[in-house]
């Protein structure tokens, strides 16, 4: 009987949506490896405050830090690779991911090795939740999980942010999907979404902080 093709679970979601939380309540249910952005951007002395301090709020030299960001996210891909190389069986990938271009490159990756992506899109719509996660950060940014303790980066990957509603996979699929609000608890499971491996996230889901509801299947964005 052939082995299960490894699953590459893809966090997605803007800055203080539980993206990091709920990674590690995946990786600790699911196993595998756990590659979270925070620890890339220290690994590359990457800043995240600095980087507020530097374009005041990401309103002038902001092509300086895109390029500085993009390192990172080349950084994660190559890790990924590395990753899927030993034949893991899960690889959880922990990132804003909200341009299609950066998503499309974890597609490929995974395509490349065989392996199914899976995108979990963490969402919290309450601004008054999102504006107390980014308080209770403050004074806490050398802390990986934290660094992005300013609203001027909520605002800034709100600018950039593509729906990955309407994402393919290179065979041109539609990518699992199942979308997560954190505030919620409430689970939304794509059309595309479906087999053992998204049940076995979603049981994993269920153990997070907030005992998430489903609601699916159904479109994962309303």
């Amino acid at each position: 009987m052939a082995a299960e093709a490894p699953t590459v679970v893809i966090m997605c979601g803007l800055p203080a949506s539980g993206k990091t939380t709920t990674a590690g309540h995946l990786h600790a249910r699911l196993g595998g490896v756990l590659i979270r952005s925070c620890d890339v951007y220290q690994d590359l002395g990457i800043s995240l405050p600095a980087w507020v301090r530097q374009t005041r709020g990401f309103t002038v030299d902001v092509s300086a830090y895109d390029r500085v960001r993009d390192q990172a996210y080349s950084e994660m891909a190559a890790r990924l690779d590395q990753a899927l190389s030993a034949d893991p069986t899960v690889v959880i990938v922990d990132a804003v991911h909200g341009e299609r271009g950066k998503r499309a490159v974890v597609y490929g990756i995974c395509h490349a090795h065989g392996a199914t992506p899976a995108l979990i899109l963490c969402r919290c719509d309450d601004l008054g939740e999102v504006h107390r996660r980014f308080r209770a950060r403050e004074g806490r940014e050398n802390e990986p999980p934290h660094e992005a303790s300013d609203l001027s980066v909520f605002r800034d990957i709100s600018e950039r942010w593509c729906d990955p509603a309407d994402d393919r996979l290179p065979d041109g699929r539609t990518p699992t999907m199942i979308t997560y609000d954190t505030q919620t608890g409430v689970v939304r499971i794509s059309e595309g979404a479906g087999g053992p491996r998204r049940e076995r996230i979603l049981a994993s889901l269920m153990h997070s902080r907030h005992r998430p509801r489903t609601a699916g299947p159904r479109s994962a964005i309303e």
